[in-house]
């Protein structure tokens, strides 16, 4: 069995748990539609700066950079937006919590329209992660709330959009096997939708109130870049129903991080069970 697939989805999770870390700092001094502005034009930076040695510029005039280019105008855009006002709303744990449901987006409509397989094993696998998920990242204190509940479409706006751009993605690939081209023209459309949105809701006149979260949501930029590029290669190698669950597992990647690195989370038994959950899930969905 070739695991290479598996990798770069559990890649992708784990950039992802450690971004949302950059973000949380980014948003304590800079408004949220900025910083998704921010941090997607310097992961579309990085990318054409790699451009040349990955992709042929003529494949830019082909269908499949047009589906990319449909894509990004609500991916990485939508997600990061909605991602980043959801944290301020609700806080990241919730954020985290309701991006379990991400493979269901995904996986649904690549069985239906891509004809990918699908079993009852890779059902439970994706129900026990989602059970799992959800528990990683939901604490007793974050669900006492103080929200109207309409915020967690926030939250479930980024899932929906982090689970549908990849079998849209996948349709793309079948024409231009590039996962770079995916990731540098979706980037790039979402920047110049993210850069109308500003101009639009006049919240370019809050940048300079915003430099100092600069520096953070670069950095969330960069690490997305290569988060993003991860799951395209998982969604080539190997289809999006394994793809997707595998990326959903970033909640736990994040609470790693923030045990390890940044020292703002603790760990229980409670933590080691829904763990659990996440890797019988991820065997099942692997070796289905």
């Amino acid at each position: 069995m070739d695991f290479t697939p598996t990798f770069f989805g559990l890649l992708a999770a784990a950039l992802f748990g450690l971004l949302i870390h950059f973000q949380r700092r980014g948003l304590e001094s800079c408004d949220p539609l900025i910083g998704a502005f921010v941090s997607v034009l310097a992961m579309t930076a990085l990318l054409w700066i790699l451009s040349p040695f990955f992709i042929s510029y003529n494949w830019i005039l082909s269908k499949a950079a047009l589906i990319f280019f449909l894509g990004g105008l609500f991916f990485p855009a939508s997600a990061q937006v909605a991602q980043a006002f959801s944290i301020t709303k609700v806080g990241p744990a919730i954020t985290s919590a309701m991006g379990a449901f991400a493979p269901f987006f995904a996986a649904l409509p690549a069985i239906i329209l891509l004809n990918e397989n699908w079993n009852a094993q890779l059902i439970l696998g994706m129900s026990i992660m989602t059970v799992g998920l959800i528990l990683a990242a939901a604490k007793t204190s974050t669900l006492k709330r103080n929200w109207p509940i309409w915020v967690l479409l926030l939250p479930l706006g980024a899932s929906l959009a982090r689970g549908i751009i990849q079998p849209i993605v996948k349709v793309g690939l079948l024409d231009n096997p590039s996962p770079f081209l995916a990731t540098l023209i979706l980037g790039s459309s979402s920047t110049l939708m993210l850069a109308a949105m500003l101009l639009i809701t006049g919240k370019y006149k809050l940048i300079n109130n915003s430099v100092r979260g600069f520096k953070w949501f670069s950095i969330s930029g960069i690490i997305n870049a290569f988060g993003i590029l991860s799951i395209m290669y998982a969604v080539y190698l190997g289809g999006v129903t394994l793809a997707a669950p595998l990326v959903a597992t970033s909640p736990i990647w994040a609470l790693l991080f923030g045990y390890l690195i940044f020292k703002n989370e603790t760990l229980g038994y409670r933590h080691i069970f829904v763990a659990g959950l996440v890797v019988i899930g991820s065997i099942l969905i692997v070796i289905r």
